[in-house]
């Protein structure tokens, strides 16, 4: 056991010279590498805390700009319904003036058509009136021309209206 003791022992000379050097070696950690390390994280962090100040900025920027869009956007909605609602009512005035123009239009076919009619039928009774005329000039001269009995008479007249049915 001797030996094996030998290897796990402490020279102090060793362990002083490598406190010497651990030391040595943090203050020179210290001076070259942990002093601008932490100078560049200290920059980073206030680079970070910028970006999120911005970063709120933006966000209160946004949240003012998205309000402006939904004042915006219903302003439009309304001035779209302002539009149809006129729209609506000139529709309404136009299909009003039409459904006047075709009453009086209606009003004044049917007054053609009733003054249509009445000529129409003034020219029947006219026609009709011609007719009687020639019907009772032929009757006076069948009677003239010879005397009737009553069933020549009827046969004379039913072959007149007969002759009177053919003509156009």
């Amino acid at each position: 056991m001797g030996e094996g003791a030998g290897v796990f022992s402490i020279d102090p000379a060793v362990l002083l010279l490598q406190i010497v050097g651990f030391v040595i070696l943090y203050l020179l950690l210290r001076r070259f590498l942990f002093g601008p390390l932490l100078g560049v994280m200290d920059q980073r962090e206030k680079e970070i805390e910028e970006g999120l100040e911005r970063g709120e900025q933006a966000e209160r920027r946004l949240g003012r700009i998205d309000e402006e869009r939904r004042q915006v956007l219903g302003e439009a909605r309304e001035e779209g319904r302002e539009h149809v609602r006129q729209s609506v009512r000139e529709g309404e005035q136009a299909r009003e003036r039409m459904l006047k123009d075709a009453r009086e239009d209606v009003q004044q076919l049917h007054e053609r058509a009733r003054e249509s009619l009445k000529l129409e039928r003034e020219e029947a009774m006219l026609e009709l009136r011609q007719q009687v005329v020639d019907l009772a000039l032929l009757a006076a001269r069948q009677a003239v021309l010879g005397r009737l009995d009553e069933d020549q008479h009827r046969r004379a007249i039913d072959d007149f209206i007969a002759d009177l049915e053919k003509q156009p």
